[in-house]
């Protein structure tokens, strides 16, 4: 098997150096291969080239995400968080100091299908994320119906101080998890209002840069117009920093549904 380098990328960036040959996302100046997008880049003996991070989530420390547990080794759990860089729990942060391959269970803790909501522990590019499951809210989600949009259209959906979000869970009386990485958990005891909360949340994303989309939302949702204040009457877009600061992350093209977390956690 070729050896495939992979690093994280910006435009300008070089992908790499010698004689090889330019693919796609990049071009060749003297020696040297550059990307032209922002995005992961694989240089091998075959090229170079740039896969775009368009709709992927790239991690930063602190961040709270929801994940999905894919195996485990000896010593901790792969998780998937709809990213390029495959994320890590260890073993210790859930069996403590203490713990022992030999003698403790990881399987009895989580297992392959799991869906998780954690924080990045510790992220520097040069190494996978690292998750931590031991903050306030943080653990594994019994049940739920697990979609997925942009992340890019997070902040859009939380809004200032949480106001879309509230407005959706109101509405069709549901709780609504949000990671920043863009994976979404939303549960209720209703089917009726679940359906309700997923569809007012794809308006979100498909509408995230239209004015007055607060107004068109909640007249979706048949919230009485006395209600609807006049937040985005202009085209206003959320900033990292309001979502960031606001508790409901658990605290920063749309997908179609991902599935529903039955009670022992598989979909």
């Amino acid at each position: 098997m070729q050896e495939v380098k992979r690093k994280y990328v910006i435009p300008g960036d070089i992908v790499a150096e010698g004689n090889l040959r330019p693919l796609v996302n990049v071009f060749k100046i003297g020696n040297s291969i550059v990307a032209t997008r922002i995005g992961i880049s694989e240089s091998s003996k075959d090229g170079a080239k740039v896969i775009p991070l368009s709709g992927i989530y790239f991690p930063r420390a602190n961040d709270i995400v929801i994940g999905k547990i894919l195996d485990h080794s000896s010593l901790s759990w792969s998780v998937d968080i709809n990213s390029c860089f495959a994320a890590h729990i260890p073993a210790q942060d859930i069996f403590g100091r203490d713990f022992s391959p030999a003698h403790d269970d990881m399987g009895r803790q989580l297992s392959s299908g799991d869906v998780i909501v954690a924080r990045i522990a510790i992220f520097d590019r040069t190494r996978d994320p690292i998750l931590t499951i031991q903050d306030k809210d943080l653990g594994k989600i019994p049940t739920g119906e697990l979609i997925k949009i942009s992340p890019t259209r997070v902040p859009r959906l939380i809004g200032k101080r949480g106001s879309m979000i509230q407005t959706i869970e109101k509405a069709s009386s549901t709780r609504i998890t949000i990671g920043q990485n863009g994976i979404i958990v939303v549960s209720g005891k209703d089917k009726e209002g679940i359906t309700l909360a997923i569809n007012a949340i794809h308006i979100v994303e498909v509408e995230a840069h239209t004015s007055n989309l607060t107004q068109r939302v909640k007249q979706f949702l048949n919230v009485p117009d006395s209600e609807i204040e006049g937040e985005d009457t202009q085209n206003n877009e959320v900033n990292d920093a309001a979502m960031i600061n606001d508790d409901r992350v658990i605290s920063n093209n749309s997908d179609k549904e991902m599935g529903v977390i039955n009670s022992n956690g598989t979909k």
